[in-house]
């Protein structure tokens, strides 16, 4: 699955530049662009109650970022795209039960997607999301029967992403977007993020 998605981004990021290859592209979304986000991220962790002894959620707000470079498509009033990112940031979770802690720290991510929406007026752009994103992890069980020793699994998170957005253009070489993510690795573990970003596009 992975490897079928990795190869579909970078096909659409080949292919799309061609499609747009004789647009008049002068007040349009086409073209390439490069640019950064910055996210309150919201981390929920919830453990399987027979290790340390809780069902209860617990969840913390942080800051993130990441960086991101994608390619858009502009045919009349619709726009198509496919983006790739990396970032990091967000909080780590601790749950507390009767027989000891569980604590997950949010490593870097990477991403690839493709994005599909319409142009409302001029210079305006709402879409949806959806790819698939990877989360390097820590995580930490602390029994308190172990008196203090704590196990640690260090893995790669994965799973399918989806959000919406808007974006505008301030500029043919510069736009400002806003967009909500969420994206739930597991039963026990979920992560949103609104992010505001600027993009140089080319």
């Amino acid at each position: 699955m992975m490897k079928t998605l990795l190869f579909a981004g970078t096909a659409l990021l080949m292919v799309v530049p061609t499609l747009a290859h004789a647009q008049d592209d002068a007040n349009t979304f086409t073209g390439a662009h490069i640019g950064v986000d910055i996210s309150r991220t919201r981390n929920s962790l919830r453990n399987d109650p027979g290790v340390i002894g809780t069902t209860d959620r617990n969840a913390r707000n942080g800051v993130g970022y990441r960086a991101h470079a994608g390619y858009d498509v502009q045919l009349g009033n619709v726009v198509i795209g496919a983006e790739a990112g990396i970032g990091g940031g967000g909080k780590s979770v601790r749950q507390t039960g009767t027989r000891g802690q569980y604590v997950l720290d949010p490593g870097l991510t990477y991403d690839v997607s493709a994005r599909a929406g319409l142009v409302a007026v001029d210079g305006l752009l709402l879409y949806g999301r959806g790819g698939y994103r990877w989360l390097q992890s820590d995580r930490r069980t602390a029994p308190a029967a172990a008196n203090g020793a704590t196990a640690t699994t260090r893995q790669t998170e994965r799973a399918f992403s989806y959000g919406a957005g808007a974006e505008v253009l301030v500029s043919r070489s510069l736009s400002l977007r806003a967009e909500y993510n969420r994206t739930p690795y597991d039963k026990g573990y979920k992560a949103n993020a609104f992010s505001i970003g600027g993009s140089l596009r080319f």
